[in-house]
């Protein structure tokens, strides 16, 4: 009897086979696939050909394992249940059923045998090691579906006459995955290392970038550093020196009415020689782009143009912000700060809740704390969801409900915008409004008990004669 054990464990195996070449070939991506063709790697341009031709192979397939299930299944009945209907024959109350039951002994073993070794075991190493498995197989396969074209023919017309109804066919042709998806894969290779976490997040926030538009990245207006274009040479010299900005945009009478921007070297350079700074003589042609132009689009431009700096304008044409190669590149790789900088952060996480610089905008919150909070086409920042919220400019000690997805608590605003918000999740220990815990009205701590980071914006709520402030490279 152990021959016949062994014979149909060998049909068991030769099944898991059938099965595990199934998974491999489908489980194998094309492009990978096309490397190993374009390689000469043995076995890719056999699979490659089924991969062309999912018909015959899923039909070549079946072929294999319905003929070696039924095969083993024969054999088993006709050979195994024969020696062991002898030991049922001699049990009182059993022999009449011997048959029957010696039968049915046969039956469960071989297809536990096909369960477990025929389908589950190959299978899993198939969906692991799908490119070795496949190319293994690939061959072999193909060969097959030559011999026993006949019936493959059969079955691929049957399906394929079975499936016209449905406006298809069989195919192998691969969802693309959306930038979610490739984001939750990006996490979850970033959980496990097996991509460094830092580079997943820069690839996780190029992703991003797509959905950005030069609105979303732009130094707002009232930031701008600008040079007026009849400004004295000690103005002059003042601006370059308090901005520190390597390139700046130049306007006449109002930062509406942009006639170009300069080169700082270029003015340091004449100053240096001692010759008259006339900016009219200096001045580069600016870049006007709209608020709705997409930032990858913006970057492109940049490169096409080979200039750094572009004015935002917005439907009627004034100056709502600018944008420059430095911004877009932070939206990628993060916050770049020169040495002159002074330290800030737009997100302080405490235990009492995040505190947030109120133009800070509202998707670089959202991803330091992890919450989903509402963005909108009329603001950007988180100082600006709570005056959406609150109907105006919302003043110091005002609690907001943000949808239920975080209370927000204004700690600092001017008569014109919110300086410091407190974001804290609903329910969590300081929240505004959560008995025994810091953040209840009345005991909301000040802007200098915050030890918030200096910003311009704490210094000034508004543009100087000259300027305004804000970074631009």
């Amino acid at each position: 009897m152990a021959i016949e054990i062994s014979v149909i464990f060998v049909l068991v195996l030769v099944n898991g086979v059938f099965s595990g070449a199934e998974i491999a070939v489908v489980a194998l991506r094309h492009a990978r696939l096309q490397q190993l063709v374009a390689e000469g790697r043995r076995g890719a341009a056999a699979v490659l050909c089924l991969r062309a031709q999912p018909e015959r192979f899923f039909a070549t397939v079946q072929v294999g394992i319905t003929l070696v299930g039924a095969t083993a299944g024969a054999f088993g009945g006709a050979t195994i249940a024969e020696r062991i209907e002898p030991l049922f024959e001699r049990i009182v109350f059993v022999g009449p059923h011997a048959e029957a039951l010696s039968v049915a002994i046969v039956v469960v073993f071989i297809s536990y045998l096909s369960i477990v070794i025929g389908e589950l075991v190959p299978k899993s190493l198939a969906l692991k090691h799908a490119e070795p498995y496949a190319l293994f197989v690939g061959r072999a396969l193909l060969g097959l579906s030559y011999v026993a074209r006949p019936v493959v023919w059969l079955f691929t017309a049957t399906s394929n006459v079975l499936l016209r109804p449905f406006g298809d066919h069989t195919t192998f042709a691969e969802a693309r995955p959306s930038a979610v998806e490739l984001k939750t894969l990006l996490e979850e290779a970033g959980e496990s290392g097996t991509v460094d976490r830092h580079v997943g997040e820069i690839a996780s926030r190029a992703l991003e970038l797509g959905d950005l538009t030069a609105r979303d990245v732009m130094v707002p207006r009232n930031r701008i550093d600008a040079i007026p274009v009849d400004a004295s040479l000690d103005t002059l010299r003042r601006i370059l020196l308090e901005q520190g900005h390597s390139r700046m945009p130049v306007y006449k009478g109002t930062i509406d009415n942009v006639v170009g921007y300069v080169v700082v070297k270029d003015i340091i350079g004449i100053i240096w020689d001692g010759q008259l700074v006339v900016l009219h003589d200096l001045l580069r042609p600016a870049y006007f782009i709209p608020e709705s132009m997409a930032a990858r689009r913006v970057l492109r431009e940049f490169q096409r143009r080979r200039t750094q700096l572009a004015i935002v304008v917005d439907e009627h044409g004034g100056a709502s912000g600018l944008v420059t190669v430095e911004d877009i590149i932070e939206e990628i790789v993060g916050d770049i700060s020169s040495e002159d900088d002074p330290p800030e952060a737009l997100v302080v996480k405490r235990d009492d809740g995040a505190i947030v610089q109120g133009r800070a905008p509202l998707r670089e919150v959202n991803r330091a704390l992890g919450l989903e909070l509402p963005e909108g086409d009329a603001f950007s920042t988180i100082g600006g969801l709570c005056m959406h919220l609150a109907g105006g400019v919302p003043q110091k000690g005002v609690q907001l409900d943000a949808k239920g997805v975080a209370q927000l608590e204004v700690l600092d605003a001017s008569v014109r915008t919110v300086r410091l918000v407190r974001v804290t999740a609903p329910g969590a220990p300081g929240a505004p409004g959560t008995p025994g815990t810091p953040g209840t009205p009345g005991t909301s701590e000040t802007p200098e008990e915050l030890e918030k980071p200096e910003t311009p914006e704490a210094k000034r709520s508004g543009p100087s004669q000259n300027s305004t402030q804000g970074p631009v490279s």
